[in-house]
């Protein structure tokens, strides 16, 4: 495995031969381990431009092929570059292939139309080939590439119903499951069982979190962020001081609140 400790170009190395690139653009966390059979890519971002630009950038770590390319869940933002990845193994959630397959279609005709997009980007998503994982797990996976091993694990419905969580060493690979420098997204999710989610995950953690979007994290961080989404529940129940989350963000928890 050929790796230098620090930087490289816009990567930052987060633990031994793995990489996390923070794109401008949504804010988001691309991750990739370096090993000697090739390259492990989590997440592919939100258009084929945006999946050309970080194939190109790749090369400041290694010029080996990408071997596998896991999807953390089926948002367009994590899977809508896939299909610039013809040749990588792409692994993810069952839930992630159903939802791309059911719903994809439909996603690139909203996000054409929507009016938070900026317009000179409308068009690329249109020309998206929904491309789903063709290797599926529900509960945990393994990646054995080179030296390393890579596991992939569903802690539980959290962000969505299909959040992977991905370890190698002591580097927890978060997903939108942690979000740094904003509120988590609550639109497509289930906030008790997060809740048992980031516990399970909060176990797990000794080292470096890299969240979907934000900067790196440690484990000190998602306890409060666990905490502060606990704090809206109990609001909503009837009880505790109001939530911390701004007013928007507190009345997506109250649609997705799962009954006690």
């Amino acid at each position: 495995m050929d790796t230098l400790a620090g930087v490289r170009g816009p990567w930052e190395e987060v633990g031994d031969g793995v990489f996390r690139r923070r794109y401008e653009r949504w804010d988001q966390n691309i991750v990739l381990i370096d090993t000697s059979e090739g390259l492990v890519v989590v997440d592919s971002r939100s258009t084929h431009a945006d999946a050309r630009e970080l194939r190109e950038e790749l090369r400041y770590v290694s010029t080996g092929p990408v071997r596998y390319l896991v999807n953390t869940h089926f948002h367009w933002d994590h899977t809508f570059g896939n299909a610039l990845f013809p040749d990588a193994v792409i692994v993810g959630h069952r839930r992630c292939r159903e939802q791309l397959v059911e719903h994809g279609e439909a996603t690139k005709v909203e996000l054409s139309e929507a009016d938070w997009i900026p317009a000179a980007m409308r068009s690329d998503y249109l020309e998206v080939v929904v491309t789903p994982p063709v290797v599926t797990f529900t509960s945990d996976a393994s990646i054995h590439l080179g030296s390393r091993d890579i596991e992939l694990v569903h802690l539980g419905r959290g962000h969505t119903d299909s959040d992977v969580v991905v370890l190698i060493d002591d580097v927890v690979i978060a997903g939108d499951l942690v979000e740094e420098g904003a509120p988590p997204s609550f639109g497509d999710s289930f906030p008790r069982a997060w809740l048992t989610t980031l516990d399970l995950l909060i176990e797990r953690s000794a080292g470096p979190i890299v969240p979907g979007h934000g900067d790196v994290v440690d484990r000190s961080f998602v306890v409060i962020q666990r905490d502060e989404i606990a704090a809206a529940i109990a609001h909503l129940d009837g009880g505790g001081e109001p939530s911390s989350f701004p007013a928007d963000v507190t009345t997506v928890i109250a649609r997705r609140l799962e009954p006690l």
